[in-house]
């Protein structure tokens, strides 16, 4: 069976005919009326998420004089984008919002929704002005919110932290905890961002499933790191009860599998993450699991689609694969710094000192990771870079001193990098093999 996705589908509408359960006609302008016609396509899944997007199109159909109801389909559509992780659902978002605006002129609702879909489309600069602007119109939770994400993608972590001490003020909860926990390990606070992430899982809800199941599946990544891999596979398929088969839960518990050294049983939860979601993140995980259980045929296999879709589906992460595989430095170079350009975190940072070093330019790379590790953040990628990066400018010490420092966090790398860390933590013999 075929499975369109929504850009394929808005596509395919270009040319072909719609049939509309409803006599209301549509608009006469012909771009506002293929667009409209894209929103209204009826979802051909069966879950949730699917009914709640046909309830919103059927509400537009007999009402479509009202803004509402095209404002709550696109939050509709942003909600499947969440929990399938498929960014044309997105791009419909956007299509909707467009609407909203060309039939009844943007107001701050409908800014809200263009600016988490500008957000989720990595369009960071363009959503922060957005949220600005709503902030000095109305300066509700959700806006600081917005304003919050916008700002730590472009790692302005001190104004990120108080817009969101702004939100937790306004409206404490689900998801003013969750930011607090992601500023708080950007920082390098991991008991502060576990205690935030807990209190944000107790919030959730059943009626919030798409929020409740990233909370957990990004629990399960905390507790990981912490060293509580048991926690952490407990925590990951818990989110799998909001949402099945959700790929970020599936690729938690994958994760937590492999790291209580379960591979074998780890790889239909890699696979099906995968499946579902064919980013290089997965992808990368995916191969480096079948490659240390021996399927190497299969792993090959997965790295040419990796290699085939991976700049222009996820430039950061596949710019980190390809230094980490030391192939096309020139190409993971640019990408890192094309990727810099809209997103100056510390892990687009970090992503552009891998492929300067993987490029020949260790002293640039040693720069740039200086400013990475200023902020504070502990994360075992970030270590084992910086530690690869003074090893090879003959800073023996320095490079141990990051190499053990990633030791206590090892169990959230992939295999290869677990194994090219256990390779120079054995170049000391005070340090121990890791576990």
């Amino acid at each position: 069976m075929i499975r369109l996705t929504p850009l394929a589908v808005a596509f395919l509408l270009a040319t072909a005919p719609v049939v509309r359960s409803s006599p209301a006609p549509l608009p006469a302008d012909p771009v506002l009326a293929l667009d409209t016609r894209m929103i209204l396509l009826a979802p051909t899944g069966a879950t949730r998420d699917d009914r709640e997007i046909a309830r919103w199109q059927d509400r537009v159909r007999l009402r479509p004089a009202q803004a509402d109801g095209y404002e709550r389909l696109g939050w509709a559509y942003v909600t499947k984008a969440r929990t399938t992780l498929d960014a044309g659902y997105y791009k419909l978002a956007e299509k909707t919002a467009d609407v909203v605006d060309a039939r009844f002129g943007a107001t701050p609702d409908s800014r809200l929704l263009r600016g988490h879909i500008l957000h989720n489309l990595h369009r960071f600069a363009a959503a922060e002005q957005v949220a600005r602007r709503l902030v000095a119109e109305r300066g509700l939770a959700f806006d600081y919110a917005l304003l919050s994400d916008a700002l730590m993608e472009q790692g302005k972590i001190a104004e990120a932290v108080a817009a969101c001490a702004h939100e937790m003020a306004l409206k404490p909860g689900l998801e003013a905890y969750s930011r607090a926990a992601n500023l708080r390990w950007l920082t390098g606070d991991l008991s502060g961002a576990i205690v935030a992430m807990e209190a944000a899982a107790k919030a959730g809800s059943p009626l919030d499933a798409a929020n409740s199941a990233w909370t957990l599946a990004r629990l399960s990544g905390y507790y990981l790191q912490a060293g509580q891999a048991g926690r952490a596979a407990l925590v990951a398929g818990e989110s799998l009860h909001f949402v099945p088969d959700y790929p970020l839960g599936l690729l938690a518990r994958a994760r937590a599998a492999q790291a209580l050294g379960f591979t074998g049983a780890a790889l239909p939860d890699f696979e099906r993450a995968a499946a579902l979601n064919p980013l290089p993140e997965y992808q990368w995980w995916l191969a480096d699991a079948l490659r240390s259980t021996g399927r190497v045929s299969e792993a090959t296999r997965i790295e040419e689609q990796l290699n085939r879709r991976g700049a222009a589906a996820d430039p950061r992460t596949f710019a980190l694969y390809l230094s980490t595989r030391q192939e096309e430095p020139a190409a993971a170079l640019r990408l890192a710094r094309e990727e810099i350009a809209n997103r100056d975190d510390v892990l687009t940072r970090d992503a552009l000192a891998w492929a300067m070093l993987r490029g020949g330019d260790a002293p640039g790379a040693a720069a740039v990771m200086r400013t990475v590790l200023a902020q504070g953040t502990e994360d075992a990628r970030l270590f084992l870079h910086a530690g690869e990066i003074a090893r090879t400018q003959g800073e023996l010490a320095a490079a141990q001193k990051w190499f053990a420092a990633a030791r206590p966090f090892a169990a959230t790398l992939t295999p290869s990098e677990r194994r090219l860390l256990q390779t120079r933590l054995g170049t000391e013999p005070a340090l121990a093999r890791l576990n």
